[in-house]
């Protein structure tokens, strides 16, 4: 029968069926990326050529392949070349072969590996080798069908391609149109792929460098809209199975995936006056930051209901069965929530708790809502960030939280800062090089008192990476920002902002790691594991060391209170040697700065 088949085609010399060379499907597939191929359509598919050299490869097999052959005859050929007879074919000459050492499917003697002589195979096993080979020959050739090249065309779907009207999503469309109307064969596939695919198509050169008719030139103005890689190719046909020297254009179509626009959401947005998508930006202000977060809020969750109660109404036309049995009345589509709970058994109090959770997760993880608080307070309210679930993502509520935030600060606060203190001046004192950071002074009634002075040195490992030495951003984070935090509260707002981590960014990508501007030092990060900090506001390394002392009962009570001239000789003799007369004049004439309690700060207030 499939002699037959062929032979008709082989003699149909006026059709306009060229197999397409291997040679020239090499250069068709080349540059595909195909790990984002899942679906295949071949409109054009002859007797599988193209398709024959995608299956060479093992990891082609699993695609989805839908073909469409206008011939009638080729059809037949395609349901034998790439249907489960043949692979059924397949297996049995390899189950023959594979006994006895035998990997060609053509040669009728094998290698006994003990009497190391080349035998003749089993006579029953020849005579069904042989009876395989006959239903596989086709004009005197043997068809191949080992595993390198098979694959499972899943169907052939239609038979012109130019009347196909498809619902479904190609990935890739492969083609070698008819020559006479190539031009035609492409805008259609244009059209399926205009909200995203790949096309690898050829076309009669003629096509592209004479457009006289209308559907050729409006191909010219698509091709050139999508930017196509087009290359032409004299004589690809010259030693095909059916020569021609026409020369041929290959062409090459990415087209990117269109962002699908929901109507739904664009209502909801317009009637909340919302005209972008909400974008996290480090450049907003805090309280416009999360004002425009509430906006999207509302907008993202009754765009979310009207979905669902969309769904519900339309789940009566979108069942699995006509049956009236209610086990079979399930919905061919469903709704499901990120823990697969279908939105039609559950309450949408699901859906708006896992709304309300990733808002309030977002507001957690913008840095300038949280710089204020300490490393220990931001662990523990990530912590019970899903206990906020329960809570629209109001200003009330933003509000109740951070007034919340803002009283833990202030109970903590001024342990942060006397542990940093010591971290900077006490915790690593044993090695000769941190014991710098470190200047004594005698305090109130004890010599023991110390504070830091404009540089300090500290350690800071693995910021430089072990097998490539290049330095690494946010290891150097780690290491600073809770300096940079304890220095913020103490500031009050007084010093420039400054984005000290962009700064390290910057200067790591570009190799630099000496005197970094930071907001309120320049820092030198060296490789065996420390790190120089010069600070650059003096007025805060005094507020610094006066709070730390007085927390410490280092200074006269009397400190900030009384005239130089006033004290005692004994409270003199401790401010000379903690600062000297001078200096604590100026603390005296700005003592709003330098004295103020840093209990008064607050991380945030929503105007």
């Amino acid at each position: 029968m499939l002699n037959n088949v062929l032979n008709i085609v082989e003699n149909e010399q006026s059709s306009e069926f060229y197999p397409t060379p291997a040679s020239l499907v090499e250069k068709m597939i080349s540059g595909i990326h195909w790990e984002s191929v899942k679906t295949i359509l071949e409109p054009s598919a002859g007797k599988g050529d193209i398709l024959r050299e995608v299956a060479k490869n093992e990891e082609y097999k699993q695609f989805d392949v839908d073909c469409i052959e206008i011939d009638s005859n080729l059809r037949q050929v395609l349901k034998y070349n790439f249907g489960d007879r043949k692979l059924e074919l397949q297996n049995e000459i390899e189950n023959i072969t594979s006994k006895y050492n035998c990997c060609n499917p053509n040669l009728l003697r094998y290698y006994n590996n003990t009497t190391k002589q080349y035998e003749d195979l089993p006579r029953k096993d020849v005579e069904k080798l042989e009876k395989i080979k006959m239903e596989k020959e086709t004009n005197g050739t043997i068809i191949s069908v080992t595993k390198q090249w098979w694959l499972k065309v899943n169907r052939i779907i239609h038979d012109d391609f130019l009347t196909y009207k498809p619902y479904k999503r190609y990935d890739l469309i492969l083609m070698n149109p008819p020559f006479s109307n190539g031009d035609k064969h492409l805008l259609k596939a244009l059209q399926m792929q205009e909200k995203g695919g790949n096309i690898v198509c050829l076309l009669n050169a003629e096509t592209l460098r004479n457009p006289y008719t209308e559907s050729r030139k409006e191909l010219i103005r698509q091709l050139d809209k999508y930017d196509a890689d087009i290359e032409y190719i004299e004589n690809a046909f010259i030693s095909s199975e059916r020569k021609t020297g026409v020369e041929i254009a290959l062409i090459k179509i990415a087209i990117e995936n269109v962002q699908e626009k929901s109507d739904i959401y664009e209502k909801m947005a317009k009637a909340e006056n919302v005209d972008d998508v909400f974008e996290d930006s480090t450049y907003l202000d805090v309280t416009d930051y999360i004002k425009s977060m509430i906006v999207h809020f509302n907008v993202e969750v009754k765009a979310g209901l009207e979905l669902i109660r969309q769904y519900r109404a339309l789940k009566p036309y979108i069942t699995c069965s006509f049956s009236d049995n209610p086990y079979e009345k399930g919905g061919i589509l469903r709704l499901i929530n990120k823990n697969g709970n279908s939105y039609d058994q559950i309450s949408v109090n699901e859906y708006l708790k896992d709304t309300r959770l990733k808002y309030w997760r977002k507001l957690f993880s913008n840095r300038k809502f949280t710089e204020k608080l300490t490393s220990k307070l931001q662990d523990e309210w990530r912590e019970k960030v899903g206990t906020l679930s329960d809570y629209d993502f109001t200003e009330f509520n933003i509000q109740t939280v951070i007034v919340e935030m803002n009283s833990q600060v202030k109970q903590g606060i001024e342990d942060e800062i006397i542990a940093m203190f010591d971290r900077l001046t006490a915790e690593h004192s044993y090695y000769p090089e941190f014991s710098k950071n470190r200047h004594y002074y005698n305090g109130w009634k004890t010599n023991k008192a110390h504070k830091i002075g404009n540089k300090v040195i500290i350690p800071c490992y693995d910021v430089f990476c072990d097998w490539s030495g290049e330095p690494r951003a946010y290891k150097a984070r780690n290491v600073l920002e809770d300096i940079e935090r304890i220095f913020n509260f103490l500031d009050g707002g007084m010093t420039r902002e400054l984005n000290s981590w962009n700064f390290i960014d910057y200067n790591f990508k570009n190799g630099v790691t000496k005197n970094i501007e930071c907001k309120y030092f320049k820092a030198t990060f060296y490789k065996k594991g420390t790190v120089h900090l010069v600070f650059t506001c003096p007025e805060l390394i005094d507020r610094f060391n006066i709070y730390a002392a007085q927390q410490k009962q280092w200074l006269p009570p009397s400190y900030g209170r009384k005239a130089y001239k006033d004290m005692s000789s004994e409270e003199k003799a401790v401010i000379d040697s903690f600062q000297g007369e001078k200096e604590y004049n100026k603390i005296m004439n700005n003592s709003d700065y330098y004295l103020a309690p840093v209990t008064n700060n607050q991380i945030l207030r929503l105007e």
